[in-house]
């Protein structure tokens, strides 16, 4: 851990014994009902937390207590801030994102970047760090007021709840530090977290209520956009150990009248690395409909594999569920969520509804996902569903038509969609390939779609290794212009199923053979191969976007696989100044989606695959298809980060590739291609 992590100055914030004795729910609801301590006056204070250097200038302060117990303090008056990025890596995308949000980001003689700023109210919680002494004699009613109304302000901010990390770190982590500081006047946050994440992270919070795209229920929140986000105590690019594991999810999911659902979600977890009694869980409060209105879940109760309620908190997209004793290293235990709601969203009204890759039942980060499902859908006749798995059974049950499968390979995307669909089904060798399609039967595209799926799976077989699953669902979404494909499942839209009938089908259906043959190879880039962060999305996306260019050379010949080339050179060009790839997806414009799209894409597909066919260049075809291929059975299964594969393309090409990765990955150059 950073030396400077938390610098000795004043006194201790403590953590109280008594809290030990609350569950995660009480808790909750303490946190969410501070108080302030006897108010002080406070002159030239300095606090120190890792990169943030915070000055209350002149002012009151006073402790924030829950109970008795002080947790933090608020700060009312003139204060200012220094925050310093040293980590060389986010430097170019740090003054891109400043600027875009208006914040004073300003270049060091010592190649790091400072981003400086002054506030008017500081509301700062954590433990583990120090804290200016207040010794305060009276209470402060205007300050109660002031506080009262940042409370209220920073409430708006659509991001996981403080309390959730102080909970956690209270329950399960006492020697690990953390911080979250609320920047009144300013709308900045800054949060250590030595927890979850293991980095600590500089936001800032922006209104979108001149933004027609955002609904008009959350028009005036607050968006948490990130500026900064720098390791704690780790490197880029090594594997971040999640606090617990996810190893199975056996769910069954009941659709009710319109919109509604039932949902049965029993899962597995395991701990890691120390006893915990608080386990922090992604779900969504909701759905978005066309219509802009949220479609709302309600987590109805939580239980134990005895059936005794478990405490929970879920606020924010963020559920925090506790347990009646610490779960020791290395044990399971099973959690039932029962949830409810009318979430089951049809698009524009259509005769279908998808539940994808967004967190719709609970979940941990990336990489805590490591699990085998088994599914049973029910859907109203005459609706039929697809889910993740190979199929255990199609039947019917009153009013029902009932789905179940199964997957015992371990995942990170489980996916489940119904709607008017019909379908055929082949079986090629040991794989079944299944097609539907929506509201009609479409007897070209369920004749000719399995043929192509396995002629491309035949093409990546002999360097990527057998296809990973005996089932795959190719499922038309009335939509155009994009695919999905989590385990087992492509959802692409329908100029794959119809590209010459309509003109607007025909201006989609460029490409449909490099999008078909893309989607395939997440099977084994995203199936087979894990990443464990965002960080290493490039090894899911850029990996089977290359796939898919050798596909289309195979088609279309070396015209082919040059136009890809061409296109991911163009489409890299605007993009590589502002962020390495590896930080593709915290690119953010507001007020312009499709220029952010445009870069996360030419960072993620079009720059990664370049550096792909770079390398191809550099080694020759033999050892790169060589290296895809161990890549695939050396860590079948498993996660895998950048570093694993350098270190592979090391291996099998002789050469060091440190430089190349440090300089194109890592950094934000681009290469020429050798000749």
């Amino acid at each position: 851990m950073h030396k400077r992590l938390i610098a000795v100055l004043f006194s201790i914030v403590l953590i109280p014994s008594a809290l030990f004795a609350a569950d995660v729910a009480s808790l909750a609801a303490a946190h969410a009902n501070p108080t302030l301590g006897a108010a002080a006056k406070v002159e030239r204070a300095t606090i120190h937390i890792s990169s943030i250097t915070i000055e209350l200038t002149s002012g009151v302060a006073a402790p924030v207590l829950i109970g008795a117990d002080p947790i933090g303090l608020f700060f009312n008056g003139d204060g200012h801030y220094v925050y310093r990025s040293s980590d060389p890596v986010e430097k170019s995308l740090v003054l891109f994102e400043a600027k875009k949000m208006g914040r004073d980001a300003r270049k060091e003689t010592d190649g790091s970047v400072t981003i400086r700023g002054d506030f008017k109210q500081l509301f700062l919680r954590g433990s583990g760090i120090e804290l200016p002494p207040l010794k305060g004699e009276t209470t402060d009613a205007a300050l109660q007021q002031t506080f009262q109304r940042h409370r209220e302000h920073f409430a708006k901010a659509r991001s996981n709840p403080a309390s959730h990390l102080l909970i956690r770190q209270q329950l399960d982590a006492a020697s690990s530090p953390v911080a979250v500081a609320e920047f009144g006047g300013r709308d900045d946050v800054y949060t250590l977290d030595s927890i979850e994440t293991k980095s600590e992270t500089f936001t800032a919070l922006i209104t979108r209520a001149s933004d027609a795209m955002i609904p008009a229920e959350i028009r005036h929140a607050l968006f948490a956009k990130t500026i900064s986000e720098q390791p704690l105590g780790r490197k880029h690019g090594a594997f971040v150990q999640p606090r617990f594991l996810l190893v199975n999810v056996d769910s069954t999911i009941i659709s009710g009248d319109k919109e509604s659902a039932k949902l049965t979600i029993v899962e597995t977890i395991v701990a890691r690395g120390t006893a915990q009694s608080a386990f922090r869980f992604d779900l969504l409060a909701g759905m978005w409909d066309s219509d802009g209105r949220l479609r709302k879940l309600s987590v109805d109760s939580v239980t134990d594999q005895a059936g005794h309620k478990l405490p929970f908190h879920l606020e924010n997209d963020s559920i925090l569920v506790g347990t009646a004793q610490p779960l020791a290293p290395d044990a399971e235990m099973t959690i039932r969520f029962d949830i409810s709601g009318n979430f089951l969203v049809r698009p524009d009204g259509d005769n279908y509804w998808l539940l994808g890759l967004e967190p719709w039942f609970p979940q941990p980060s990336l990489n805590g996902q490591y699990y085998t499902a088994h599914s049973i859908v029910k859907v109203k006749k005459p609706w039929i569903s697809f889910a993740t798995g190979d199929t255990v059974s199609r039947s019917e049950e009153g009013e029902f038509n009932v789905l179940e499968t199964k997957v015992e390979k371990p995942i990170q995307f489980n996916a489940v969609i119904a709607g008017k669909y019909s379908f055929v089904e082949d079986k090629h060798d040991d794989i079944t390939i299944r097609v539907a399609t929506y509201a009609k039967k479409n007897d070209r595209a369920t004749t000719q779609l399995p043929k192509l799926a396995y002629k491309i799976i035949k093409f990546y077989e002999p360097f990527l290794g057998p296809f990973p699953f005996k089932e795959l669902n190719i499922i038309e979404i009335n939509d155009l212009g994009w695919g999905q494909a989590p385990a087992q499942m492509m959802f692409i839209t329908k100029e794959a199923f119809a590209p010459l009938l309509q003109d607007e089908n025909r201006a989609y259906s460029k490409g449909i053979n490099q999008r078909f043959a893309h989607e395939i190879a997440h099977q084994y880039w995203g199936s087979v191969i894990k990443m464990g962060g965002d960080e290493e999305q490039w090894l899911t996306e850029a990996f089977a976007e290359y796939c898919s260019a050798l596909v289309v050379k195979e088609i279309e010949g070396q015209r082919g696989y040059d136009a890809m080339l061409d296109s991911w050179r163009n489409d890299a060009k605007e993009a590589t100044d502002i962020a390495p790839i590896p930080l593709a997806n915290r690119v953010d414009i507001p007020g312009d989606p499709v220029k952010e799209y445009e870069i996360r894409t030419g960072l993620l597909y079009a720059k990664g695959a370049w550096l792909l066919a770079v390398l191809r260049k550099q080694m020759g075809d033999e050892k790169l298809l060589l290296t895809l291929r161990n890549i695939q059975g050396r860590y079948a299964w498993h996660f895998v980060t950048t570093t694993d594969v350098a270190n592979l393309f090391k291996r099998i090409d002789g050469n060091d590739h440190q430089t190349f990765f440090d300089r194109y990955f890592w950094g934000t150059e681009m290469p020429e291609m050798p000749k």
